[in-house]
Order: structure tokens, then C-alpha cells, then sequence
């Protein structure tokens, strides 16, 4: 029975040796997601089912549900002071040497993408009706974007990987699409 004690002092006084500022960074991005994943579930009501803007709003929905699994499982481990590794294509996935100058990199893009965001919902607003869907698929794609950079600045900070989609490998019995490189001025063909 006393050792039942000691080793949940033990679990108790680990537990709470985690980095108090750590965990409320971490806290602060959680909550953040979700509340991106409220905003974009109602904003998804607006459209069918099926229909351009509500494919793309739930795209959006499942990045954010990917960034926000993934910093979860980081605050579980700031929590419990456990050491989280992941694996990519069967390698021990480390932050890259440069990874200071890709956030860099994608802060920059991903301010160009609200930015563009922004132009068409005023374009979008002032528009006739013939033309607005034209602006609620550009700037439901430009969200889709923000989102996946979001989720890459994400990744970089907390130390994940900066991949959303994992790639499938193709059906048995067929070939993947291979790109050929073209001319300058020339069409590539997707075979």
C-alpha cells in the first residue's frame, strides 16, 4: 500500500513539473483551432451539400481537425512530460536545420494569403449576383490555403511534421500520374 503512495506522489510531482508556459501556449493554440472549426461549420451552413463552397469548407474543417489532433497530442505530452517522435516514409521525422527560415517563408505567404482573402470578400461583396459565386470559390480556396499554412506554422513550432494529407500508395493494378516537365511556354499533361 505505501508504495501505491509513493508511486502516485511520484506521477503527481512529474506531472506537475511541466512547462507552466509551455502548456498555456499550447492551451491558447487549441482553443484558437477550435474556435476556427466552430466559425467554419456555421459559415458551411450557408451552402448544399455537395456544392463547391461546402466541399471546400470541409476541407478546411479537416485541416483544422488534423492541426488541432496534433497539438493535442503535443499538450499531452508537455502534460505528462513524455517525449513525442514521429516517423515519415519510415524515417525518424527532426525539424529541419532551415525550419527558422521556412516559418519565415510561410509567414510571409500566408500574409499574401489573407491579404488576397481580403481583396475578394470586398470584391465578393460589391459583385452582382452572375459573378459572386466566382468570389465564394476564390475565397473559400484562399481559406483552404491559410489553413494549411496555419497548420505548417503549427507543425514548426511544436515540433510535428508539416504534412496534413498522407500520401496513399496507388491501387494495385495501376500507375501513379506521372508530370513531365514542359518547354517554357508549353502545357504539362498529367498521364
Amino acid at each position: 500500500m505505501k508504495s501505491r503512495k509513493y508511486v502516485l506522489l511520484l506521477a503527481l510531482v512529474v506531472a506537475g513539473c511541466a512547462d507552466p508556459e509551455a502548456a498555456r501556449r499550447l492551451d491558447a493554440d487549441i482553443e484558437s483551432v477550435n474556435e476556427r472549426i466552430g466559425q467554419a461549420q456555421e459559415e458551411r451552413k450557408a451552402y448544399g451539400k455537395g456544392s463547391v463552397a461546402h466541399d471546400l469548407i470541409s476541407m478546411r474543417i479537416a485541416i483544422h481537425r488534423q492541426t488541432l489532433a496534433m497539438l493535442e497530442q503535443r499538450r499531452a505530452a508537455e502534460r505528462w512530460r513524455t517525449t513525442l517522435t514521429y516517423t515519415v516514409d519510415g524515417k525518424s521525422y527532426s525539424a529541419p536545420a532551415d525550419s527558422i527560415a521556412r516559418v519565415a517563408a510561410l509567414q510571409a505567404r500566408l500574409k499574401n494569403a489573407r491579404e488576397g482573402r481580403e481583396s475578394d470578400l470586398q470584391l465578393m461583396r460589391g459583385s452582382a449576383d452572375s459573378v459572386r459565386s466566382l468570389y465564394v470559390m476564390s475565397v473559400a480556396t484562399k481559406t483552404v490555403l491559410i489553413s494549411q499554412l496555419e497548420y505548417q506554422l503549427a507543425a514548426y513550432a511544436n515540433g510535428f511534421p508539416p504534412y496534413y494529407v498522407p500520401l496513399h500508395a496507388p491501387a494495385s493494378g495501376t500507375t501513379p500520374p506521372q508530370t513531365t516537365e514542359a518547354p517554357a511556354g508549353k502545357s504539362v499533361k498529367v498521364r
